[in-house]
């Protein structure tokens, strides 16, 4: 791994002290200057210096800018369900697992789509007594759905096991807003959607009204509350987006957008979520392949790894939507690479559904969005570190985020050991708000809790 140095002693020193100053020398921060060279200064876990060192790209040595180590913005998880259990046994994992599966691969940032108050007090607890720096989470508390219609059909959000707020009237506005005030959320999660994936679909949910979504818009406005809605479909995005919203759950899965939608999106950001949906429709030796990478095993629950090994076909094939939901993939996988070259997209994975997991599935989502999965890919990696940060930031109530990389701002980033790393590359080393991550800790730190009495898992 590589690690962090005291300013007199080189960029592979040995240790790195508990507190005080660090430095990092002669790294590449594409995100700032893809062409100069920076020393980094670390004090009190804070940024103290990130000064160009005099060199730039093209006389950094043999192997050019390639030879030279990485500085990011640590990764941001842009759309997780704590409160929702990933496992294929339903089982929901200790929260303290989890913030070492989001620590182990340098998530240092995590917006909960909604659940989290069911997890928080856990949460809290075991940070408390944690000796490594658990994430940052900002919350939409618990999210707001339509009411269950004559047909019999819920509202999307019903069918999970977490609270949802059904919207029956304009009168229920000011009541859901402060409840979720009252839980911790600083931002709104709105589900509109039908359930439609393909045109021509039958929805499979009750949907909010029109009427109701422009009232909710207006009293959410008036409230400087952010809110981010969980759409399907390009009409229903572009509804959404007609009376004011700007923040989408997903990528559009029923068709590919044409140039005329994105400029009437214009404003508009979507988060990818290509991992929540895929496994659906993947085959066991996709299913291994995908689990087989590492981190997998050091931070996941590997009974996950015998219940793939065992099943015989797709769950999409089983409920009868393997065709749909494949090409649900595909759209989403393209409107989301469309959406990257417009500055329009926020990575994240809708952690929390079945095969989907913490941590782990952020990296493999930036594989699945790249198009050399072995290759370095500057403007994806931007996303998934600056624009997430952003965003995490933007839901947490800030107006106007500023850079992650800035003197007197929390030293939170990830290094890698080469310039042109793989997009979703494992870091060597992450600092947390000025603490390094001991990822051998962290594996010890789950370990232990899976060997505990509860098997590291809760029951809410």
């Amino acid at each position: 791994m590589m690690e962090l140095a005291t300013p007199d002693a080189g960029q592979t020193a040995g240790s790195i002290p508990a507190d005080g100053r660090r430095s990092v020398r002669r790294v590449a921060i594409p995100c700032i200057d893809a062409d100069t060279i920076f020393d980094v200064t670390v004090e009190e876990g804070l940024f103290a210096s990130i000064q160009p060192a005099g060199e730039r790209a093209d006389s950094a040595g043999p192997g050019g800018l390639a030879d030279v180590p990485t500085l990011w913005p640590a990764y941001t998880e842009c759309h997780a369900h704590f409160a929702l259990p990933p496992n294929f046994d339903d089982s929901l994992d200790d929260p303290a697992i989890m913030a070492m599966q989001y620590l182990y691969h340098g998530v240092a940032h995590v917006v909960d789509m909604f659940g989290f108050p069911l997890v928080k007090a856990a949460w809290e607890r075991s940070a408390a007594q944690a000796t490594l720096p658990y994430p940052e989470v900002v919350h939409c508390g618990y999210a707001v759905t339509a009411m269950c219609g004559y047909d019999g059909k819920i509202g999307h959000g019903s069918e999970f096991p977490a609270p949802v707020f059904m919207l029956g009237g304009k009168h229920d506005l000011d009541v859901i807003l402060e409840g979720n005030r009252h839980l911790g959320a600083t931002f709104l999660k709105v589900m509109f959607t039908n359930g439609v994936e393909q045109p021509g679909g039958s929805p499979r949910f009750s949907r909010i009204s029109p009427e109701m979504l422009a009232a909710l818009a207006q009293v959410a406005s008036a409230r400087g509350i952010s809110c981010v809605l969980d759409c399907n479909t390009r009409d229903e995005v572009m509804l959404a987006h007609h009376f004011g919203f700007r923040y989408f759950a997903h990528a559009v899965r029923d068709e590919v957008l044409s140039d005329a939608d994105w400029q009437q999106l214009s404003g508009s950001c979507f988060v990818s979520t290509l991992s929540g949906l895929r496994p659906m429709v993947l085959r066991r030796e996709e299913f291994l392949d995908e689990y087989g990478r590492p981190g997998f095993s050091d931070t996941q629950d590997t009974r996950n790894l015998d219940f793939v090994a065992g099943i015989d076909e797709p769950f999409g094939i089983k409920r009868n939507c393997q065709e749909s939901r494949t090409r649900a993939v595909e759209t989403m996988r393209q409107n989301s690479l469309a959406a990257l070259e417009r500055g329009m997209l926020l990575t994240g994975t809708d952690a929390g559904n079945s095969g989907c997991f913490h941590g782990y599935s952020l990296l493999g989502e930036l594989r699945l969005l790249s198009a050399r999965p072995d290759a370095a890919n500057l403007p994806l990696q931007t996303v998934a570190t600056v624009a997430g940060r952003q965003f995490f930031d933007r839901m947490a109530g800030h107006a106007s985020p500023a850079h992650p990389l800035r003197v007197g701002a929390a030293a939170t980033f990830n290094l890698f050991s080469r310039h042109g790393h793989a997009a979703g590359g494992l870091p060597d080393a992450t600092l947390i708000r000025g603490i390094p991550v001991d990822r051998q800790q962290v594996v010890k730190t789950i370990q232990a809790l899976r060997a505990s009495p509860t098997q590291g898992k809760i029951t809410l």
